[in-house]
């Protein structure tokens, strides 16, 4: 075989080749044969170069797309080079090489699994007497691994859309190309293959709390919670045996004839557990909050830290310096700027048959006194049986509709309700008494038509679990959330903003648009360095779990 032919025939064959071209002017010779040429006299000079040279001549079939991306990469790679050993230099790995595989055998502390990136056989047997053969297996195998980490470190494991249709967010891939010589010409490669993971202090943060976690179980340490049966309400003057569990799991001292009575030195430590978990806090122990007190979700925190560990992956890497940022399961905005979060309030998100997506935007607008443009699903499965059963014109004007056809309002009277559709019209809400987005919505535009926006129903803002919406985020103070966003602008204030109310709908651009990330954190860490868990209201996280097979 041509990795196995003898430098002289070669040569000679070479020479013979030139020299058959010679007589005519028109020959063609290739523009890139010296260094073909070259590449070749170098791989000859080297064994295991043949091997590896040899070992990309073999017609195999990558199993996806990635896999193919990645032979591409690395043969690639090994061509620039001549097919020469990145890292295994006369039979011994490199310190490059022994320094990348401590990271590599460390990937379990990033939330990854070691074993998808192997290196035994770079583990071979360094006493001479390994073959060239074996030295090339052991040198691609660990060029896989880099590979492999790499991508998954930086774009996760798990394709955000295989968990569900309404996460579109698409995370950042490595150029694998780039990615293999980046750490293999850095003087400090382990540092450069860990940094493919994602550097948000967030995740970080995760990354902490999972090695504590497995340290505490190891050590048998985990705190073994207090489960509290379902009831009724626990509020003052309750007595129940349940109370006593409720002392024992929050810690609350008690006077033994006390044990069973509800009492208000108990009600305390129950607001204080509640506000700490971004719930309502009452005092009374709901099924909300005690969902809370039970450990909210699957019961193994370190599976769930590694499955939001595994959504960070998926966020931008650049969040930007000042942006948005509302966790759904957590029912909070919160504006930062440089690591700082500048304003949070409590917000409402879709319901499970309505979920609000997960996605990356930028906000450019905002409106005051907005229209709200009924969607066809509400049209067409909520109002329109309300019009076919009442007098329609008087429906609409007590919820302040009107119908626009060819972009002109229509007579109500006019519309033949037993055969239209949302199709054929549409529906809008005035601004003003009891318009769903209430006098503000915050607009990023995206395919999914979510936005942030004001809402009449104000009531919502005082539950624990918020997700009552059709999918947009609903915002528990606009003006003051809007006082903030101006803040981040150079001209344009929140009292202008709040002039503009009451008059007629007026679009006002932002001079700098906004990150907004609506993201789905059901683990992270507060700023108190507590561990917070929160309930997987849409499943997300559970099917994060079962497709990393944790």
């Amino acid at each position: 075989m041509f990795g196995r032919t003898s430098t002289s025939v070669l040569l000679a064959g070479a020479v013979f080749a030139l020299s058959s071209t010679v007589y005519s002017a028109q020959a063609a010779i290739p523009d890139n044969f010296d260094a073909q040429f070259e590449q070749v006299n170098l791989a000859l000079g080297n064994p295991v170069a043949q091997e590896i040279q040899q070992a990309f001549s073999k017609k195999l079939r990558p199993r996806n797309f990635h896999a193919k991306r990645e032979a591409a990469a690395a043969k690639l790679f090994y061509e620039n080079r001549s097919f020469q050993p990145a890292w295994i230099v006369k039979g011994k790995l490199t310190t490059s090489a022994l320094a990348v595989m401590e990271t590599l055998q460390s990937a379990d502390e990033e939330g990854l699994r070691s074993a998808d990136y192997p290196v035994l056989a770079a583990n071979f047997n360094a006493d001479g007497k390994a073959t060239p053969e074996q030295i090339a297996v052991a040198e691609l195998e660990l060029t896989h691994s880099i590979l492999k980490y790499a991508e998954d470190a930086q774009a996760g494991r798990v394709s955000p859309s295989s968990i569900s249709k309404d996460i579109t967010l698409r995370p950042e891939r490595p150029d694998p190309i780039e990615a293999l010589a980046s750490v293999a010409r850095s003087v400090a490669p382990a540092k450069v293959l860990a940094a493919f993971n994602p550097q948000h202090p967030e995740y970080k943060a995760l990354k902490e709390q999972l090695a504590l976690l497995r340290e505490q179980t190891q050590n048998g340490d985990l705190e073994k919670q207090v489960v509290i049966p379902s009831g009724k309400v626990l509020k003052i003057g309750t007595k129940s045996s349940r109370v006593a569990l409720l002392r024992e799991r929050l810690g609350v001292p008690t006077v033994e004839y006390q044990a069973n009575v509800y009492t208000q030195d108990l009600a305390y430590a129950v607001e204080a557990f509640q506000a700490a978990n971004g719930l309502h806090p009452d005092g009374a122990v709901g099924p909300r909050t005690l969902l809370a007190l039970n450990g909210r979700v699957s019961g193994d925190p370190i599976k769930d830290v590694i499955a939001n560990m595994e959504r960070w992956r998926w966020m931008p890497r650049d969040l930007g310096e000042t942006h948005l940022r509302v966790n759904i399961p957590e029912f909070m905005v919160r504006l930062n700027m440089d690591g700082f979060v500048l304003y949070e309030t409590r917000v409402v998100v879709g319901k499970r048959s309505n979920q609000t997506p997960v996605f990356s935007d930028k906000m450019q607008h905002v409106v005051v006194n907005p229209y709200w443009n009924v969607p066809y699903s509400i049209a067409s499965k909520e109002l329109l049986p309300e019009l076919r059963a009442t007098n329609p014109q008087s429906y609409l004007q007590k919820g302040n509709y009107e119908i626009v056809y060819g972009g002109k309002i229509v007579d109500p009277r006019r519309v033949n309700w037993d055969a239209v559709t949302f199709k054929q019209i549409r529906i809008r809400q005035r601004p003003g008494r009891g318009n769903a987005l209430g006098k503000i919505k915050f607009m990023f535009p995206n395919k999914h038509n979510v936005y942030l926006h004001d809402t009449p129903s104000k009531s919502l803002f005082n539950r624990s679990e918020r997700a009552f919406s059709h999918g947009c985020v609903r915002v528990q103070n606009p003006f003051e959330f809007a006082d903030a966003l101006m803040a981040t602008q150079n001209t344009i204030t929140g009292n202008y903003i709040r002039s503009l109310v009451g008059k007629k709908q007026t679009q006002v651009n932002l001079q700098r648009d906004i990150p907004v990330h609506l993201s789905y954190f059901t683990a992270f860490v507060d700023e108190g360095g507590k561990l917070q868990r929160r309930p997987d209201i849409y499943g997300h996280n559970q099917a994060t779990i079962d497709a990393l097979s944790l």
